[in-house]
C-alpha cells in the first residue's frame, strides 16, 4: 500500500518523558521533580479519585452518547449554551475536528513561528499548506505580521494563548485592534490550554471575542490546570453553527466514561481549583524573580510554567538538573537552544532547582 506522498517527511509529535521512562533512566535517584510536560504537581483531586472508583463498576457500559451533563456544567461556567460547546479526546482531537469538518487539500492556515506542533501535525497530515509568522523581537505573536501573510486562501488562524513555550500573552487591545480588521470569513482558533494561569487583568479570554461576534472557536484542556492529563479530556466553545458541523465529523463515543465523570468532578473542586492556582502563581513569581537575580532572562509568563535562557551555560545547567532528578524541556527543537522550559512545580521542586542551578554556576 501507497502512503499518501504528504506524509513522507512527517515525524512523530516529541512529547516529554513520561514519569516511567524517567524512572527508568534515573537509576539509584529517590526523589524525581518531573518539571517537563506542565502537569498539575499537586496531582489529581481528591474528588476525582473517589469518583473514579465509584465508576470503576460501570466501565463495561458505554457512555452518554451525548454528553449533555458534561458539556451544561461548563455551559454553565462560560455563560453559553451546551450547542456552543464540543467535547475531544484532549484539545487535539477538537482542533482536529476543525481540520475534518473545514479544511480542504490546499487551504492555507497561518500559525506563529514556533508555537505548539500539532497545529503543523495535523495540516500536513490533512494536506493544508501552512503559513509560518515568526514571533516579534519580544516573542509574542505578530499580529500585523499575521494580517499581512492573509491570503485567499486563508481559512483559519491558530493562536496558542498563553503561547507555548514562551507563556506570553497579548493584551485586550491588540486583540481588539487585530479582529477589527480580520476578515470574517477567516477563524480564529485560540488555544487555551493554560488559560486559568492568566493573572494579568489586561489579558482577555477568547470567550469575550466569541460573545462579541467575532470568528474565534475557543479550545481548552483538563490536562493542565484540572489534573487529568492521563484521561485526555479536552472541549472547545464556539458559535452553534459551528459546533454542529464539528459534531458530524466527531466519533461516537470519543470521551471516555471515566474521564467524563472525572471533568463533572474537578469541575465542582473548587478548592482544588484555587490551591493549584495559588500554587503556580506563587511558584512562577518565585522561579521568575530567583533566575532573573542569578542573571538569566526570564520572560514574562501567564502559563504554568516559565521560559528561561541560560546562554552558554544551557546545558551544563540542565545535565546538572538532570542529575539532581529534576526533569526540566529543553527548546532546541522550538529554536531556541539556549532556553529550557520549566513547568511551576511544589515549593520544595522549585527550592531545589534553584539550588541546584546556584551550586553549577558557582563551581
Amino acid at each position: 500500500m501507497k502512503v499518501k506522498p504528504w506524509l513522507s517527511h512527517l515525524k512523530p509529535y516529541p512529547p516529554g518523558k513520561t514519569l516511567e521512562e524517567i524512572l527508568k533512566e534515573s537509576g539509584s535517584l529517590t526523589t524525581i521533580y518531573k518539571l517537563n510536560s506542565n502537569e498539575n504537581p499537586l496531582g489529581p483531586s481528591p474528588k476525582v479519585i473517589e469518583a473514579l472508583r465509584k465508576s470503576l463498576s460501570e466501565i463495561h457500559l458505554y457512555p452518554e452518547a451525548s454528553y449533555l451533563t458534561l458539556r451544561k456544567a461548563l455551559s454553565e461556567k462560560w455563560e453559553v449554551f451546551p450547542e456552543e460547546v464540543i467535547l475531544g479526546n484532549g484539545s487535539n482531537e477538537v482542533i482536529e475536528f476543525l481540520f475534518k469538518a473545514y479544511l480542504f487539500e490546499g487551504d492555507e492556515i497561518i500559525v506563529s513561528e514556533p508555537s505548539f506542533l500539532m497545529y503543523t501535525k495535523f495540516a500536513e497530515i490533512y494536506g493544508v499548506n501552512i503559513k509560518r509568522v515568526s514571533l516579534t523581537g519580544e516573542l509574542c505573536h505578530d499580529l500585523e505580521g499575521i494580517l499581512k501573510a492573509l491570503s485567499p486562501k486563508t481559512k483559519m488562524i491558530f493562536l496558542d494563548h498563553p503561547h507555548n513555550p514562551t507563556g506570553q500573552c497579548l493584551k485586550r487591545k491588540d486583540w481588539e485592534a487585530f479582529f477589527q480588521r480580520l476578515p470574517k470569513e477567516v477563524l480564529v482558533v485560540m488555544d487555551e490550554a493554560y488559560g486559568e494561569f492568566i493573572e494579568d487583568e489586561e489579558v482577555p479570554l477568547g470567550i469575550e471575542f466569541i460573545k462579541k461576534g467575532y470568528p474565534v472557536m475557543v479550545v481548552r484542556t483538563f490536562s493542565k490546570f484540572y489534573g487529568l492529563a492521563g484521561l485526555r479530556l479536552g472541549y472547545g466553545l464556539g458559535r452553534k453553527e459551528i459546533i454542529q458541523e464539528l459534531e458530524k465529523v466527531r466519533q461516537p463515543f470519543n470521551v471516555n466514561l471515566l474521564a467524563v465523570k472525572a471533568g463533572l468532578s474537578v469541575l465542582s473542586d473548587l478548592e482544588y481549583q484555587k490551591k493549584t492556582r495559588e500554587l503556580v502563581l506563587t511558584g512562577r513569581k518565585f522561579l521568575t524573580k530567583a533566575l532573573s537575580e542569578l542573571g538569566f532572562k526570564v520572560y514574562p509568563s501567564e502559563a504554568n510554567f516559565i521560559m528561561g535562557d541560560f546562554g552558554k551555560r544551557v546545558d551544563q545547567i540542565y545535565e546538572a538538573l538532570l542529575s539532581a532528578g529534576i526533569f526540566v524541556r529543553p527548546l532546541k527543537a522550538y529554536g531556541f537552544p539556549t532556553s529550557l522550559r520549566i513547568t511551576i512545580g511544589i515549593e520544595e521542586a522549585n527550592a531545589k532547582l534553584i539550588e541546584v542551578i546556584k551550586r553549577t554556576i558557582s563551581g
